[in-house]
């Protein structure tokens, strides 16, 4: 990962799917007084449409933390669909 160095809120970052190419995973994070919030979504590729939305977490103290729980709540999502379904998505 890179480091977060823009001031500007909300950052929208987005990470490829490897099960299917149609979609991103996109993770949007904001910033409060003291604290940074995540939302983490599904979009589809072209149009940026949200698919799924995944999860909201809130109340995390750095950025970087932020970035990395959303990824790993992204992660989580995908292995647990994948474990229940043999088809993408």
């Amino acid at each position: 990962m890179h480091k977060l160095d823009k001031e500007e809120y909300p950052q929208e970052h987005y990470l490829p799917l490897e099960n299917n190419p149609h979609y991103l995973g996109r993770v949007v994070i904001n910033k409060l007084k003291k604290s940074f919030f995540v939302e983490v979504d599904i979009i589809h590729q072209e149009s940026h449409k949200i698919f799924h939305h995944v999860d909201s977490i809130f109340d995390l103290d750095e950025e970087q933390d932020a970035l990395f729980t959303a990824v790993q709540s992204l992660a989580n999502f995908l292995q647990k669909k994948g474990a229940h379904k043999r088809e993408p998505l």
